[in-house]
Formats: structure tokens, sequence, C-alpha cells
């Protein structure tokens, strides 16, 4: 087993989950300084073949992304269906929900974080494929989650590949 998360030295993303997208939005923008980004949406249940606490689901949201020069600030609006996004709505309210780091291999990168106690959450493919993404329950450590993002087009060779 690989000794270690990361692929490369940056955090790739911090996301928050709210139950008001635009009003988050706009607040941000306007603290900010950065223009409004577009508002987006998960991928669809049939193309996100999303898995939830262990089992098939079809999950949603809307979110805006916030490009910086060394991270882009996500926003996230869960749907009302269960979800790791929903989960930490309920229980704490808008806030951190994640960090993400981008890896070139879920496979060793899941296996590590399972070995060190942290559950995977939800897993899924990105709106508009092109890769996948996993939460892992790090709350009791971290008070957020981690979320790995691995992109088809920087994937680590894989067996049967």
């Amino acid at each position: 087993m690989d000794a270690r998360l990361l692929d490369e030295d940056k955090v790739m993303q911090i996301c928050f989950v709210t139950d008001d997208l635009e009003k988050s939005v706009n607040w941000f923008a306007e603290l900010t300084g950065k223009p409004v980004p577009p508002v987006g949406k998960a991928a669809d249940p049939e193309t996100a073949n999303a898995i939830y606490r262990g089992k098939d689901a079809a999950v949603g949201c809307r979110l805006a992304m916030f490009e910086f020069g060394n991270i882009d600030v996500e926003f996230l609006e869960p749907g009302p269906e269960p979800s790791a996004w929903r989960d930490l709505l309920e229980a704490k309210g808008p806030g951190c929900h994640h960090i993400a780091f981008k890896t070139r291999d879920l496979t060793k990168r899941h296996a590590y974080l399972e070995g060190k106690g942290h559950a995977l959450l939800q897993r899924g493919e990105f709106n508009g494929g092109g890769g996948r993404y996993a939460y892992y329950d790090t709350v009791p450590d971290l008070g957020l989650m981690i979320e790995l993002l691995e992109f088809d087009d920087d994937r680590a060779r894989q067996p049967g590949d």
C-alpha cells in the first residue's frame, strides 16, 4: 500500500455547502471582488454512477466555482436526496464541506484512506465526464471531508487498461 495521500504538493479546492447558492455566491463575489461564476450542476444520475454509503444513488447538486491562482473555492447546494453534501449541511448548517486533492490513482489513494480508517461516503463521475470524485469521512479528525479528484487525461495506468 502506498504510504501517502498526495500526488502533488497542493490543495486543489475548498468547498462550502449552502442552502442558498445564489445568496452565498453573491456574498462571496462582493467580499472578494471576483465576478459571479456560472452555476453548474452535478452529473445526471445516468452518467454519474454515484454510490452513497455503499449503495447506488441518484444524488444531485448545483454548484459555482471561483477560480483563484492557487486554489478553487466551490459553493455547492445539495439536492433534497440523501448525500454526503446533504448530511453535512443538515448536521452543521452551511459551512466548509471538504478540501480536495487531485490524484492520478484513485484506487491506491482509496486503499490508503480506508486503511487509515476513513470510510468512503460517496463517489461518482463528473458532469460531462472526464473523471471522478470520492468523498472520505475525515470529519471526526478534520471537521470536514477529504475529496479526491481523478481526471481521465492524467490518470495513472490501471491493471486491465
